[in-house]
């Protein structure tokens, strides 16, 4: 029944009185805003996109760069490509999106941006893993990228 009725028409309260639409009108309106959001949301991912390959670049062009880590889960790795693959697995293979992964994330973010090398979800190992596969972190990057792989947004976790 309810889908042979057509709305007539909508009524917008505002502070001046009240303004009509016709069913077009809100259509047209709704596309306006979901264009908006989405030129948002593509804006967002191309700074995220941006700001990745800035650290990439500055983790491997970093003064201490090319000092060599000689133990612990980093170890074999220079600085500069510890930090790198940081970066690339922060964005691109996300972890840590319930408690206590949520507080390990954000902690290991905090401390990537203050110089360090974090050692959270397994990420040498990763890196290792992808450097024996013959990436580098900007292979890596470049990959993705031809792959059409978005970078994490906190806001792609539902609650």
């Amino acid at each position: 029944m309810l889908a042979s009725l057509t709305p007539q028409g909508f009524v917008r309260r505002m502070d001046a009185g009240e303004q009509r639409l016709s069913l077009d009108d809100v259509v047209a309106e709704l596309d306006l805003v979901a264009e908006t959001v989405g030129l948002g949301i593509r804006d967002a991912a191309d700074e995220r996109r941006r700001y990745g390959w800035e650290r990439v670049r500055a983790a491997l062009s970093a003064p201490d760069a090319s000092v060599l880590i000689a133990d612990g889960p980093w170890a074999g790795f220079t600085r500069g490509q510890a930090a790198a693959w940081c970066w690339n697995l922060f964005q691109y293979e996300p972890h840590g999106f319930v408690s206590p992964g949520a507080q390990a994330r954000a902690e290991a973010l905090r401390a990537l941006e203050a110089g360090g090398l974090p050692t959270v979800f397994g990420y040498p190992a990763r890196a290792a893993e992808l450097e024996r596969a013959g990436l580098t972190p900007e292979s890596y990057r470049q990959a993705q990228e031809a792959l059409g792989k978005p970078t994490f947004s906190p806001d792609d976790v539902r609650r």
